[in-house]
């Protein structure tokens, strides 16, 4: 298959996946249970799907440092998205955790030792002016909480990314793995000592969650990254960002404040912005 067609190929699995992602707002809002229970259920029917794709695959399961250290990052951004869909706005909760990219870069500075640039500061600067706008919109709305935990959900993605950063293909679905296991095994004991509203409608939501808004849509992830550029997948995903909200909205009437709009499209721009530059500069240095 020639390079262009396979590009396309790619846009077309990571568009597929920012859709799918997107809808996890409308059915966490909808599930009336606790949100270690959520996590922990969607995250058991995703083991499902990603078991299921490696042995069709004949994918083999990696067990080594960087597995376990990216399955239990991924396990606590799962558990902290889906608690600040609880406690704040859908809109926050993804648009807050879309900020990882900015964490990457924090980390690697903070660990690695990489020396800033202009470019660097600049978009972690305009960041956190983004999230303070954020939390100063949900001081009456009682989402500070919430957006507290999307605000670590984007740390724990960010830390799951510098840490995996030189990973193998098949290293990528066995963490993957990891991170639903893990999140399966903590959230699903609270079901003994919380209030929970255990009915059909709930567990088939649950399904759709774990298979159709989480299991598939990294599958087509780890798939789209095998054919398009770091800096396409991140543009991309920020459909995510967009339309999550707009679901949201349609289904369970719920409506951010207009600062919360404001900013969350000032960070969305502002990631998309920062993701496009550092990616033509890596290539003038190459």
């Amino acid at each position: 298959m020639d390079t262009t067609a396979s590009k396309k190929i790619g846009i077309i699995q990571m568009v597929l996946c920012a859709v799918l992602w997107s809808i996890g707002g409308v059915f966490i809002k909808a599930v009336e249970m606790n949100a270690f229970v959520i996590a922990g259920g969607r995250s058991l029917f995703a083991v499902l799907a990603v078991i299921v794709y490696m042995a069709l695959t004949k994918q083999k399961f990696i067990l080594s440092r960087d597995t376990l250290v990216s399955g239990g990052l991924l396990s606590m951004v799962f558990i902290c998205f889906v608690a600040a869909n609880k406690y704040t706005t859908a809109a926050n909760a993804i648009v807050l955790q879309y900020t990882a990219p900015i964490f990457v870069l924090i980390f690697t500075m903070i660990f690695l030792h990489k020396k800033p640039r202009y470019l660097d500061i600049a978009a972690v600067l305009l960041t956190l002016v983004g999230v303070v706008v954020f939390f100063l919109g949900s001081l009456e709305a009682g989402g500070m909480l919430g957006n507290a935990l999307g605000v670590l959900a984007g740390m724990f993605m960010g830390g799951m990314f510098v840490a995996v950063g030189n990973t193998k293909g098949e290293e990528k679905m066995s963490g993957i793995l990891l991170g639903h296991l893990f999140c399966a095994a903590i959230g699903l004991p609270f079901l003994a000592f919380t209030e929970n509203t255990v009915n059909a409608k709930g567990v088939f939501f649950l399904v759709l969650l774990g298979v159709v808004q989480l299991g598939i849509p990294y599958i087509l992830y780890a798939l789209a990254t095998n054919r398009c550029s770091a800096i396409s997948c991140v543009v991309i995903s920020a459909i995510e960002p967009i339309l999550n909200p707009i679901w949201v909205a349609i289904f369970n009437k719920e409506i951010p404040s207009a600062l919360s709009m404001i900013s969350g499209l000032f960070l969305i721009a502002v990631i998309t912005v920062y993701s496009v530059l550092d990616e033509r500069m890596a290539k003038k240095q190459a």
